[in-house]
């Protein structure tokens, strides 16, 4: 059986659910010096924009006519 990982999601580091939870206490602790992304690890941050922006980036025809200004 074949995982499918998406490119754009950082996949969590070494020592799994423990050693995620170690480098989160770390980065805290080191004010971010220290795995300054261990808050986004496993985290799809291109799908959880995607899905928050709605249509905000949407080109659309309707109200794209400059001469009007």
């Amino acid at each position: 059986m074949e995982q499918s990982i998406s490119p754009t999601m950082t996949p969590r580091g070494k020592g799994g659910h423990v050693g995620h939870v170690l480098r989160m206490i770390t980065c805290v602790l080191t004010a971010g010096f220290a795995y300054p992304n261990a808050f986004v690890e496993g985290m799809d941050l291109t799908a959880l924009q995607n899905k928050t922006q709605g249509q905000l980036y949407d080109k659309s025809k309707k109200g794209s006519d400059k001469s009007r200004f």
